[in-house]
């Protein structure tokens, strides 16, 4: 499929209470899109996602420009070996879960060369994938790269074997970040983060196994052989690393190579941890209590 012109999504008005999805292309194998179109979906929040591929094994999808999605601009679910490339996205930075590109039970992807910048996640890295590489992506406005949340409900869930690399993170609230909820079973591991540049960013490297605040439970994702390497430039508060992980605790957590200060002279930034295994070498800002 090849889109040239602006595919523009119609007002609410005129689909009333319709479903949740607006592009939606499910079970089709070996499929590419791509083109120098545009795909504008026109704002606010009523669908689901603005383009849903589902099972759609090797997927090609590259070129295109998305605009104002109305949720999650692009999003692959339950499909194998597919590549997206050379795509631009683009919404209001306060707009809500405007995800750039999400990425659900998924493995054997690539996301790469690309320019995103959104009101939530640029990539979300969701519960039953692996096997993804990140590369070359510049990412903000938005909350970052992210893999999750995940474990919500107390479900079990998994993310594994992902990677990202050579990337930029510019005005976004959140860097590079693994973000779980207290009550979840499963796993997160083999991941790393390497070679970023983090500009003017809140939260520039973040662990959260306590996300959005809740509370410590009994069970929890575990999170293991995690690596932030060569991680560079600056934090807009204090919150150049934060580790919150759970109280079964995050085991082999690698840092090396970081360099993060605060643009506030008044807020020098700082490493906050808690129940942290792992190592840290060559690090800036350095709290030498967290890793043992």
């Amino acid at each position: 499929m090849q889109i040239l012109g602006n595919l523009l999504a119609p007002v609410r008005d005129n689909w009333g209470a319709c479903s949740g999805h607006w592009l939606h292309f499910k079970g089709v194998e070996g499929m590419t899109v791509d083109g120098s179109g545009v795909i504008n979906g026109q704002g606010k929040a009523w669908w689901k996602d603005a383009l849903l591929f589902e099972r759609c094994n090797r997927l090609q999808l590259s070129g295109l420009t998305h605009l104002n999605g109305p949720g999650f601009h692009i999003h692959v679910v339950h499909s194998k070996n597919i590549i997206i490339s050379n795509v631009t996205i683009t919404a209001p930075e306060h707009s809500r879960n405007t995800d750039g590109i999400d990425i659900t039970k998924s493995q054997q992807v690539i996301i790469r060369d690309s320019i995103i910048g959104t009101g939530d996640d640029c990539i979300a890295i969701k519960g039953g994938t692996k096997f993804l590489n990140i590369s070359n992506i510049q990412c903000g406005p938005g909350h970052g790269i992210s893999v999750g949340s995940i474990g919500g409900h107390k479900q079990e869930d998994y993310a594994s074997d992902i990677h990202v690399r050579n990337c930029s993170i510019t005005g976004a609230t959140g860097g590079v970040k693994i973000k779980t909820w207290p009550g979840g079973k499963g796993t997160v591991q083999r991941i790393s983060f390497e070679h970023i540049t983090v500009k003017q960013t809140n939260y520039p490297v973040h662990i959260n196994q306590h996300y959005y605040g809740s509370k410590e439970q009994p069970q929890a994702i575990k999170v293991s052989d995690v690596t932030f390497s060569d991680i560079h430039g600056t934090s807009t508060t204090e919150n150049a690393i934060v580790l919150d992980c759970a109280k079964i605790g995050c085991n082999n957590i690698v840092l090396k190579q970081i360099n993060i200060t605060s643009v506030d002279p008044k807020k020098p930034a700082s490493t906050i941890c808690n129940n942290i295994l792992g190592k840290a070498t060559h690090i800036s800002p350095l709290n030498a209590s967290c890793f043992h």
